[in-house]
């Protein structure tokens, strides 16, 4: 649903007004072809006048892609603030503005500062500060930076849904509150997720008793698998299973972020269940970041089983008796007599 028109706005209405009866006075000094910008601009200005916003964008954005001039890209900003696209509308006012040795932005200066003003009413900042480590940042499930950052992030005032990720840390979900014109705070603290260690290669040999080289003790046989690393197997797994549920209701959550957003904020007349939604939003994410925690700890408790728990021992092979068996004894006199049994 679309915003009935502000004082500020309205000031933008009447500069399309102006600047269409500006243009109509310079017919006989610009091509009057339609597919120029002057006429691409001019086809701009009649959708706007007839409400169809999001058309005249794509008009003013082909004049701009011919000119590169700055009355295309006011006009691509203007729209965009009447479609509430806050963010695009001040980039591109703020650097239209800039065009001072441009006659049509001298002359409009007034008009496009004070629509300048009002697009930033909308807006905020929102700084983040800590250990910052090298990751992504999220606003409402779409990427908006990279980390670290070097200025604060410009968002749309208001309930914003914050998702900072970094390699090797667990994400963090939060909902921001961003005053309009001013800046909110944010400390991130950085959890590390448990890297289970490689186990440890077990020397084994092919005969038990067996001596690998001259001066060696004798190998002994591998140990059997003990009660502890089994353990450690089923941790393991359930250390899966944790991880998995988490990126499950991640993937949820931002589905449900994305939905809410779409259809309760920015409305004038939000449905009647947006606050269940809401709190539903903050239900999955706080399930998914305790899947995420619960997979690391059971991921370092599996590691540790599997590393450190003893092994059972091995059974020792029971001693073969020899066929064969020499018995030596003395005889009568200086002799000796041997005898063998089979």
């Amino acid at each position: 649903m679309r915003k009935p028109p502000t004082i500020q706005l309205l000031l933008s209405v009447i500069l399309l007004t102006w600047s269409t009866n500006a243009v109509a006075g310079r017919k006989n000094s610009e091509p009057s072809d339609a597919g120029s910008e002057a006429g691409l601009i001019r086809k701009g200005l009649d959708l706007r006048q007839k409400g169809q916003d999001e058309a005249a964008l794509q008009e003013f954005r082909r004049a701009y892609e011919l000119s590169k001039s700055g009355r295309a890209l006011a006009q691509i900003a203007l729209a965009e603030q009447a479609l509430g696209r806050w963010l695009e509308a001040e980039s591109h006012l703020t650097e239209a503005l800039t065009r001072t040795e441009e006659s049509w932005i001298g002359k409009n200066k007034k008009h496009l500062s004070q629509a300048l003003n009002d697009i930033q009413g909308h807006l905020g900042s929102l700084d983040l500060s800590g250990e910052v480590k090298e990751g992504t940042v999220k606003i409402d499930g779409v990427q908006a930076a990279v980390l670290p950052l070097n200025a604060p992030l410009r968002v749309s005032a208001g309930s914003v849904a914050l998702e900072v990720q970094a390699v090797g840390y667990l994400p963090i979900f939060r909902n921001v509150v961003v005053p309009a014109r001013g800046l909110a705070r944010e400390h991130l603290t950085f959890v590390a997720v448990a890297v289970p260690k490689p186990l440890p290669q077990v020397r084994q040999a092919s005969v038990a008793g067996s001596v690998s080289k001259e001066g060696e003790k004798p190998l002994q046989p591998p140990p059997t698998w003990g009660p502890g690393r089994t353990a450690g197997v089923i941790v393991g797994v359930a250390a899966l299973g944790a991880l998995g549920a988490g990126v499950a209701f991640h993937l949820m959550r931002e589905s449900k972020a994305k939905s809410y957003k779409h259809d309760c904020q920015g409305v004038d007349l939000p449905p009647a269940n947006c606050d269940s939604r809401y709190d539903s939003v903050n239900t999955y994410g706080y399930i998914a970041i305790g899947g995420y925690a619960g997979g690391a700890v059971l991921a370092g408790l599996a590691t540790y089983l599997l590393v450190r728990s003893p092994s059972a021992p091995a059974e020792k092979p029971e001693p073969v008796e020899t066929a064969f068996r020499l018995q030596c004894g003395p005889t009568a006199g200086l002799g000796v007599t041997c005898a063998g049994r089979f």
